[in-house]
């Protein structure tokens, strides 16, 4: 088959990784042939995978234009179908905006669609939330319009999209950790943190809303007062400036900024506990490779949470900065509740497709539909 992999609408967040993932993988196909659309935020792999015989790889960032939004059509897109043959387009994650003339495969991973019970939104001012129906309203006919089928991360979230779409087909495939994790000699060691004496927590995210990162402020004030003994610190990959500290409390976090798959694994080696307070998630690849790292998880206690880190996270109540507080200092002074989590992460992991078995999986999906 010729396969055209759709990345040109991705800017930000875990779908960059799990596209570097999957293109990393694509010349163990050698019956079929990929033309790769990779947006600038992706260009770093455009000279490790250029190199592979069956593929051939295109930058292009797919604009937001009367074209797009409204009609679905993109003229350099288009064109790449007409002239190379394009039997098939697997999208890495939509909405792709673009309608393509052959069949179409799409990875969802827009939770605000499908958790629509999620307190980030019983949080939400009513105008916020009439602006969120909206957007959702838009996402929801651009998903519809577009793709003919679609793959999710996550068994919880494919079983919300089949009733949201009704008369699709979804798939599940799960994420995973990057290839990179299992290969220390190419982990990037530039970002070394600060000494510090006492427990470090490591989110790597990027600032969104619905991460509920704020709830840290408050999170590091019930810390000082319940355990005023208890050194901690935060590590955020993101910039101050999108979360202002009050100078009183700047000690007790660490801003890196954004950072790439290759720093990842170092940034976990130099960390105690993976912290996510996400209040919506299809998948967050901060779980596995948590897991793989050998670091315990505190989290949200949300179902999708629940349903991707089973007995290998502690939860707490997801808006509750009290409870998260209290979760963060029971696995930093329980070591053998800490040492317990992680032995459960382990075998945990193994319920997760593996990159080469998502991408096998991804494949073998796009040959179904075609045949």
């Amino acid at each position: 088959m010729f396969i055209l992999v759709n990345c040109s609408n991705l800017k930000a967040g875990g779908g960059l990784q799990v596209a570097d993932s999957i293109c990393n993988q694509l010349n163990r196909f050698s019956q079929h042939r990929f033309y790769v659309v990779l947006s600038p935020y992706l260009d770093i792999i455009k000279d490790k995978i250029g190199n592979y015989s069956n593929i051939e790889v295109f930058t292009y960032e797919i604009p937001n234009t009367f074209n797009t939004i409204v009609r679905g059509r993109d003229k350099f897109l288009d064109n790449l179908v007409a002239t190379k043959n394009i039997n098939i387009v697997l999208t890495v994650f939509g909405p792709s905006r673009w309608c393509p003339k052959v069949q179409h495969l799409s990875g969802f991973a827009m939770a605000h669609l499908v958790l629509l019970d999620s307190p980030y939104y019983k949080r939400m001012p009513f105008i916020l939330r009439l602006k969120c129906y909206m957007e959702n309203s838009i996402r929801k006919w651009s998903f519809k319009r577009s793709a003919h089928y679609f793959w999710t991360e996550n068994t919880y979230i494919t079983d919300r999209l089949t009733k949201l779409f009704g008369n699709r087909k979804v798939y599940t495939v799960t994420n995973y950790y990057n290839q990179i994790f299992d290969d220390p000699k190419s982990w990037d060691r530039k970002i070394r943190l600060p000494e510090f004496q006492g427990t470090t927590c490591l989110s790597i995210s990027t600032y969104y809303p619905h991460k509920n990162f704020e709830i840290l402020i408050k999170l590091v004030k019930s810390l000082r007062e319940s355990h005023p003994n208890f050194k901690v610190r935060f590590v955020l990959s993101f910039d101050e400036c999108q979360m202002p500290v009050p100078k009183d409390l700047k000690e007790m976090f660490v801003f890196i900024g954004r950072v790439s798959v290759a720093e990842c694994p170092f940034l976990y080696e130099q960390c105690d506990i993976m912290f996510m307070p996400t209040l919506l998630e299809c998948f967050t690849a901060t779980y596995p490779e948590a897991m793989r790292m050998e670091k315990p998880i505190v989290t949200t206690d949300m179902d999708f949470a629940r349903g991707l880190c089973g007995d290998a996270a502690c939860y707490y109540s997801a808006v509750d900065p009290q409870a998260a507080a209290e979760a963060i200092y029971k696995v930093a002074t329980d070591k053998e509740y800490s040492k317990h989590l992680v032995k459960n992460g382990k075998n945990r992991l193994l319920t997760y497709d593996n990159y080469e078995q998502r991408v096998d999986k991804l494949i073998k999906i796009l040959e179904e539909i075609k045949n």
